[in-house]
């Protein structure tokens, strides 16, 4: 592929299916005609064996030259920055309310240009960390994609539906199992179906017997709008988020939220009765309750859907998203900063230094995993 010569915007993303790469993509294929030239190109890496500095090498070599941006979705991008100048400015996306993203942004804000928080929580927590940044903070919410039809009302069985990671420390999935025994024992009749997939997935499984619940493994992002479509409720015992997107979408069809009150993305969008209804995190018998009062009053079911969607619709719109991000990445030559002299990467064990052979650090690192008897 020839060189591009035309300002471009990089952003780096997993090969995994997430709320992350649901964002990002949607930025890009939504967009509106603007300077800047069309790129993709594949990288590969093993970061628990490989050198870290050969790693960087290799994506500093996949990166087109010219300016423009660099949007920094996670540590990869940003031990990039700080390893190459290139010549970008660079945006970093924030993802989520944790510990983990505002200590990424304190800890590369030298060589960080801009900040982009979707929710005012983070917003907040990141002001409040890098109060000399303040004024390089922009809140800019995301947006979805409109979905080609919206749920219909059904009589029987209220229809739950769970989208997302499989995990139970960020996610709590394992606190489904024990909210389905609850309306059992209430003698609520329900059926779940669970979109997704990761780490705990066989505990998940291994809990949940029975025919109450169908495992569905991870689907794109047009299969989950057309599965929620076919559904009433969504559920969500998350314990900490930055915006969730699965309920996002999940509300663009009509389903009604059943979601954890924490403070960043669930209380900022929901209103408790009207948009929603947030039991406290890891409370069973609230959540049980809730989804019982929601097949008991199939009014109200049919009331928050509405609301829910009708909030998306107008808060949530990919095409005014989308262009609000365009806006901000055609501002990176005036956001654009100073680049500090003899940058270091924060990173790496005494084995990732510049000078030592990937393949030599490689040998090493293998021999050290298959000792312990970790895979490759």
């Amino acid at each position: 592929m020839a060189p591009l010569t035309s300002p471009n915007v990089v952003c780096i993303v997993p090969d995994k299916l997430g709320g992350m790469l649901n964002i990002v993509e949607g930025l890009f294929r939504f967009r509106r005609p603007d300077e800047f030239a069309d790129y993709q190109a594949s990288f590969e890496f093993r970061t628990p064996v490989e050198n870290l500095h050969a790693v960087l090498r290799r994506l500093r070599a996949a990166i087109p030259p010219g300016e423009g941006v660099l949007v920094a979705n996670d540590l990869l991008e940003l031990a990039l920055a700080s390893a190459f100048d290139c010549g970008r400015t660079v945006i970093q996306i924030l993802h989520g309310d944790s510990d983990y993203y505002y200590d990424l942004a304190a800890r590369h804000e030298n060589v960080i240009d801009a900040f982009v928080v979707y929710g005012q929580t983070m917003e907040r927590k990141l002001k409040a960390r890098i109060p000399h940044r303040a004024g390089n903070v922009y809140f800019l919410p995301y947006g979805v994609i409109e979905p080609p039809k919206r749920r219909t009302a059904a009589p029987g069985k209220l229809r739950l539906l769970f989208a997302g990671r499989f995990e139970h420390g960020q996610k709590g999935v394992l606190d489904l199992p024990p909210i389905d025994r609850a309306l059992a024992e209430r003698g609520v009749d329900v059926s779940w179906t669970m979109v997704g997939a990761g780490p705990d997935e066989q505990r998940l499984r291994d809990s949940w017997p029975g025919d109450r619940v169908t495992f569905l493994g991870p689907k794109t992002t047009a299969e989950v709008l057309d599965i929620a479509s076919r559904h009433d409720v969504f559920v969500l015992p998350t314990r900490y988020e930055g915006v969730p997107v699965a309920l996002i979408e999940a509300m663009s069809v009509g389903l009604a939220p059943v979601v954890s009150r924490i403070e960043s993305g669930v209380t900022e969008i929901l209103t408790e009765g009207r948009t929603g209804l947030m039991p406290q995190v890891g409370d069973i018998g609230a959540f049980a309750g809730a989804i019982e009062t929601l097949d008991r009053d199939r009014a109200l079911l049919e009331s928050i859907g509405d609301a829910a969607w009708r909030y998306v619709a107008t808060t949530h719109n990919m095409r005014e998203r989308t262009d609000a991000y365009q806006a901000l990445f055609a501002q990176y030559r005036e956001l654009r900063r100073p680049r500090p002299a003899d940058v270091a990467v924060p990173y790496g064990s005494r084995l990732d230094r510049p000078w030592i052979p990937n393949v030599a650090v490689r040998t090493v690192r293998s021999m050290i995993r298959r000792a312990k008897g970790k895979p490759y």
